[in-house]
């Protein structure tokens, strides 16, 4: 079976705020996905690829920065000390608080990039999908 012993759901409606695409996520008794290992990453990003509409970043992952500038995952895990897959140089700028996978032809695949998590206009069209992951009771 799948290493990610969840369901996971894409809604391809690209989404400038990530605190939207939870909401998103909560509405269908879900959240923003949670990578643990290069298996779940992989995974992810397999499905992602697979959907007929494919977004240069991705979709969003449940991965933000808090106060004190560290990524932590949205169960409060520290991504320090654990599996990260950041693209170079990411993350590259403490204003960027959210974080994608991406996903594109021109992109560093399957690779994090830290990003705005309320993104402007100009990436209506480009912003990321949502990704929700649900448990299985």
């Amino acid at each position: 079976g799948s290493p990610l012993s969840i369901m996971l759901v894409v809604f391809d409606t690209p989404t400038q705020d990530w605190t939207e695409a939870r909401r998103v996520c909560k509405r269908y008794g879900g959240d923003l996905p949670v990578i643990r290992s290069a298996d779940d990453n992989n995974f992810i990003l397999d499905l992602i690829l697979n959907q007929e509409l494919v977004q240069h970043f991705g979709v969003w992952i449940g991965l933000y920065r808090k106060p004190d500038n560290e990524f932590y995952w949205i169960d409060d895990t520290p991504v320090t000390g654990q599996f990260s897959a950041w693209a170079k140089e990411e993350p590259n700028s403490v204003q960027e608080k959210c974080a994608n996978i991406y996903a594109g032809k021109l992109s560093p695949l399957g690779k994090w990039n830290d990003i705005s998590c309320n993104l402007a206009r100009e990436f209506q069209q480009s912003a990321p999908f949502v990704l929700c992951q649900k448990g299985l009771l």
